[in-house]
């Protein structure tokens, strides 16, 4: 049908053309307020990127301090370390492969003045090829570099370099010894392990000091100094080794200190030059790295994905003005023809009826699970897709469910714990949790939630982030730095802490407690005939027995080659000790099947000590348990002996 043009056909059409600027200048104002929106979604994804990657380094950094303290603990320990125990240790640590990033250790003692001639005579008999203090000359104190794990050339760098004539070492060693903690050096443009090596890195330090002596003030740190655990880094190693070290679509940079130029740069994952425009948007943050500052920047890609943020904005221009077109139309027919109006009209609404719904999907692309619950009953209201990918369960499983009635909680305290803190603060930040998914794996989360009102009612955004990968990484340094490699027993260090908490539990409780020094008889011949494999599998069927012998409070710990120690947290008297020391003893005497069909036969000799009665601290109980089973490997081994305090006993009965 058609329409006949109104009279007034002009003052209509001015009337469009005024619905069109309005519409162009509506859509102008939405189009630059989501393209601010985008800009600002931009920079917080290059801050979570920034936050991300600087856990990462400051994971690895902290993991490389537990290598060093565990180095630390074994120079600590009270008995001389040799150099082929010290290689075997650093052996066993797989540098590179469990412990990425650290490439080598070594160990640099604090050798004094009246001590330089006996220490050079020492060193030139254990080191093959010579040895010499480099530079030479007279001076109070010399820290030389006496050993280094895997050993470089000794062309390349040879052993004997006094590391305190080095201004940067000397100034990291001294941090190092005054704090009591590690620290890095700055930029290196050499190598400890490799002298002509001239790619960029830094070396850590670990004080050691005399075992048992205080360490509460910098004065007592300087006088009990022995000297220092190095770890020499070269940072493309450091890098290259770094879990989740790529960014998609960002460069990465890290500086030395806080000035940003080509001679504080230790690593750039992308070494051609940025533009301007895009150095200058860098994003930075600052980390405390072992006593220095480092400053990471990261610079997003000019080829990378735009963010939908910027999509949105280019489909607001372009559906706005389509619209505003559109509007002119409808307010030029509006004002012609009634009836072309309500056509048009009712065509118009079922357009934006269209447009609506398609713009109301929502597209879930974070990768953390999210969990939208009412405030006054915790009825999940939503998830997201990163929920069900974390935990398994569908939106159907548990919408119109308490949060609190979930099966996801792996224990009610922490479950208690979030609800707490809900109801406290109406929010909780970085919370960790036990979680347990819908096929019963346990999961280890950061739980973060936040108010918000969601369809016009009160709710809570809960965000939880899994971490079980990096805890594991945690839980596994831990119990390496703690417990022998060989065995599984507790080593020495957490041995001497256990032994140190028993004896104040007994203080305070009046109780008693006992202490077994094992020593293994004839376990030399076995080694020295079967093999030391052989040997192995024999001190792990003992360490398995004496074990089996002992109640689940007590601790069993293995502290040098074929000598154990037995920590008996609660005894009436002497003769509860004895007797669980001569059950270990028959244990120990049974026969062992180390190989399929051969069998070896050992005994043991074992002194036993009970507290207070022979020592009122650890070091006296220990010294009187040793003595008591000397005494035992005097009478004729295959023994248990209390400790009387008799005739000194000779040390050298083995």
């Amino acid at each position: 049908m058609r329409l006949k043009r109104p009279d007034n056909w002009l003052h209509h059409l001015s009337g469009a053309l005024l619905v069109l600027a309005l519409s162009l200048g509506t859509t102008w104002w939405l189009w630059q307020f989501e393209t601010h929106n985008a800009e600002l979604d931009q920079r917080a994804r290059a801050d979570a990127n920034v936050q991300a990657f600087a856990s990462r380094v400051e994971q690895r950094m902290r993991a490389q301090e537990q290598v060093m303290r565990g180095a630390q603990g074994l120079f600590s320990v009270g008995a001389p370390v040799g150099r082929e125990a010290f290689s075997r240790y650093v052996e066993v640590l797989q540098l590179g492969a469990d412990v990425s990033g650290v490439v080598a250790l070594g160990w640099v003692p604090l050798v004094s003045e009246t001590d330089l001639p006996a220490h050079v005579a020492e060193m030139r008999s254990l080191v093959d090829g010579g040895y010499a203090l480099v530079p030479e000359g007279a001076r109070p104190q010399y820290a030389p570099l006496v050993q280094l794990e895997p050993p470089s050339e000794p062309h390349l760098h040879p052993l004997g370099q006094d590391l305190l004539m080095d201004a940067v070492y000397r100034a990291t060693m001294e941090r190092a010894r005054d704090s009591g903690a590690a620290a890095i050096t700055s930029r290196l443009n050499r190598s400890l392990q490799n002298a002509s090596d001239n790619r960029v890195g830094f070396a850590m330090f670990m004080p050691v000091y005399r075992p048992g002596s205080l360490t509460d003030t910098v004065d007592a740190r300087r006088a009990n100094l022995m000297g220092w655990v190095v770890a020499p880094c070269r940072m493309d190693v450091w890098m290259a080794g770094l879990p989740g070290g790529e960014i998609s679509g960002m460069g990465v940079r890290i500086f030395d200190g806080i000035e940003i130029s080509n001679q504080s740069l230790l690593f750039d994952s992308n070494p051609s030059p940025l533009p301007k425009t895009q150095a200058s948007a860098a994003t930075l943050e600052y980390l405390q790295m072992a006593g220095r500052t480092w400053t990471l920047a990261i610079v997003e890609q000019a080829d990378s994905v735009a963010s939908p943020a910027h999509h949105k904005a280019q489909l607001i221009a372009r559906n706005g003005v389509v619209l505003s077109c559109v509007l002119a139309l409808l307010a030029w027919v509006l004002l012609s023809d009634r009836a072309r109006t309500v056509i048009m009209a009712t065509q118009m609404t079922t357009e934006l009826r269209e447009s609506k719904e398609h713009f109301e999907l929502i597209f879930d692309s974070s990768p953390d699970g999210m969990v939208i619950t009412q405030q006054a009953d915790g009825l999940v209201v939503d998830i997201n897709r990163g929920f069900t990918a974390m935990t398994g369960y569908e939106r159907g499983d548990v919408v119109s469910i308490s949060i609190a009635a979930l099966p996801i909680w792996k224990s009610a305290e922490d479950r208690r714990r979030y609800r707490k803190e809900l109801a406290q603060h109406q929010y909780c930040e970085n919370l960790e949790v036990a979680l347990v998914t819908k096929n019963g794996q346990t999961i280890i989360g950061i739980l973060s939630a936040q108010p918000a009102t969601f369809k016009g009612v009160a709710c809570f955004v809960g965000v939880v982030r899994d971490i079980t990968g990096r805890k594991a990484i945690e839980d596994r340094m831990a119990h390496m730095a703690q417990h022998d490699s060989l065995t599984g027993l507790p080593n020495r260090a957490l041995f001497d802490d256990r032994l140190k908490q028993a004896i104040v539990q007994a203080n305070r409780n009046r109780g008693r407690l006992a202490l077994l020094y094992v020593d293994l008889d004839h376990f030399k011949p076995v080694n020295d005939t079967l093999g030391h494999a052989v040997g192995d599998v024999l001190l792990k069927a003992v360490a398995q027995r004496m074990h089996d012998c002992v109640r689940a409070s007590d601790t069993v710990a293995r502290i040098g080659g074929d000598e154990f120690v037995v920590l008996l947290s609660a005894v009436h008297d002497g003769t509860d000790a004895l007797a669980v020391a001569e059950k270990i003893r028959q244990a120990l005497n049974q026969s062992f099947e180390v190989v399929a069909g051969k069998m070896v036969h050992i005994s043991s000799s074992t002194g036993v000590a009970v507290y207070p009665d022979h020592g009122l601290d650890e070091i006296e109980l220990s010294k009187n348990a040793d003595a008591a089973m000397y005494r035992s490997k005097q009478q004729g081994r295959d023994r248990v002996v209390l400790y009387a305090p008799l005739a000194s006993v000779d040390p050298s009965v083995a």
